[in-house]
């Protein structure tokens, strides 16, 4: 039971940096109706920032400036390529935002280089908490806690505020909204910033765990993408409880499903995400959450 509960609370807060990657991919394909595949290299990007502003700022001024420069890189990015692709075809948006990725992973490699960097923390990296009769990680609990007060803070904004009516609004119509006055263009621009600010703080929380960040660490974005397929494509809710319940399965499969495959269950909880994503779309295409599309005839 002691085994059961570790593992439960370490898949959470795996489940909680890939809540953070999926609510970036949610709410650009909310916004802009296309998927952003360079959304990886953000989240990379923002990790290797906080290593070298660590260097020279507190760690919540590093954590802080890290998240808003590559939210506004983000920001910029649709402001002076993507927007440019409005109403060409899906799958042209995606090839770019394909080539987008792979120029900021070598502009990663140029500026950083490929060696792993540590990851700093103001706590010790390896303190642990007792929880009941389990021991967790003290960083596990740190992205629990951040990952929800992000949730409550980007609840907050979309429901109280009037820029998140402006934002709500033009994911229904973005030709209402300008007929009604609303800058779609800047709430686009901020929409790409949340989704940057929110990968840079999972790549910070995800360069935690093995205490290291590498060039690799984007490639983890694509495992959390299952989750918004799983949550439903149109549900910015669904896609956070659905990346938690990955993170949770992942970590769980890893422990009680993997030695009992065999060869075949080497490093099978990787692909797990993936095999769930399949059977949604196979069965439930719009998954958990998804609403049906209607259409007027």
């Amino acid at each position: 039971m002691t085994q059961l509960l570790q593992l439960s609370i370490s898949g959470l807060a795996l489940g909680a940096t890939y809540a953070l990657v999926a609510l970036g991919f949610s709410v650009v394909y909310r916004a802009s109706r296309l998927f952003n595949f360079a959304h990886g290299e953000l989240l990379s990007l923002g990790a290797f920032l906080m290593t070298a502003l660590v260097e020279v700022l507190p760690w919540w001024l590093a954590f802080a400036a890290a998240a808003c420069l590559t939210g506004g890189l983000a920001a910029l990015l649709e402001r002076t390529v993507l927007r440019r692709m409005v109403g060409r075809p899906v799958f042209t948006t995606i090839i770019l935002t394909l080539f987008l990725g792979l120029l900021l992973r070598a502009g990663i490699v140029i500026a950083f280089g490929t060696d792993t960097r540590g990851m700093p923390t103001p706590w010790d990296a390896l303190a642990e908490v007792q929880v009941g009769d389990a021991t967790v990680l003290l960083s596990s609990l740190v992205s629990l806690g951040a990952t929800a007060a992000v949730l409550v803070l980007l609840h907050a904004l979309v429901q109280r505020t009037p820029l998140g009516v402006a934002m709500r609004a033009a994911s229904e119509s973005q030709e209402v909204s300008l007929a009604l006055g609303i800058p779609v263009g800047r709430v686009l621009a901020f929409t790409w910033f949340l989704a940057g600010a929110t990968a840079a703080v999972a790549g910070i929380f995800l360069g935690m765990f093995p205490r290291s960040v590498d060039s690799n660490l984007g490639y983890v974005a694509l495992r959390a993408f299952p989750a918004i397929i799983v949550g439903g494509l149109e549900s910015v809710v669904g896609a956070v409880v659905a990346a938690f319940m990955l993170g949770l399965l992942e970590v769980l499969s890893q422990a009680y499903v993997n030695p009992h495959l065999g060869a075949f269950g080497h490093n099978f909880h990787a692909v797990f995400p993936y095999a769930a994503m399949i059977l949604f779309l196979v069965l439930r295409p719009r998954g958990l959450w998804g609403e049906h599309e209607v259409r007027r005839v």
